[in-house]
């Protein structure tokens, strides 16, 4: 995945959650050569998340803190509006598990 937070704040931190952010792994980041306060690249990083057992779907949801220690909210609720601008909760996708 990617993370970039903006105005220049690096990422010091991605967690990864299986259970709906109920428990965290955290995320091996590659970062950038960057000077503090002008990191303006995004962050790449990659994470192991074990497969929930006996669950045939699953969400795999991610957050990420920056150099302020600002971290990600986890909902929409609070930041929606009617352009959808500035919204920035934590990123969910659905992943289906295949036996094969």
């Amino acid at each position: 995945g990617w993370a970039w937070s903006g105005g220049g704040r690096g990422i010091v931190r991605v967690d990864i959650s299986n259970d709906e952010g109920k428990t965290w792994t955290t995320a091996k980041m590659r970062k950038l050569n960057q000077k503090a306060g002008q990191e303006w690249a995004w962050t790449l990083w990659e994470a192991d998340v074990p497969i929930p057992e006996g669950k045939d779907k699953f969400q795999l949801c991610a957050r990420a803190v920056d150099t302020s220690y600002n971290v990600q909210p986890g909902e929409v609720g609070p930041l929606w509006n009617l352009r959808g601008i500035l919204n920035n909760s934590w990123h969910r996708i659905e992943v289906r598990v295949d036996d094969e």
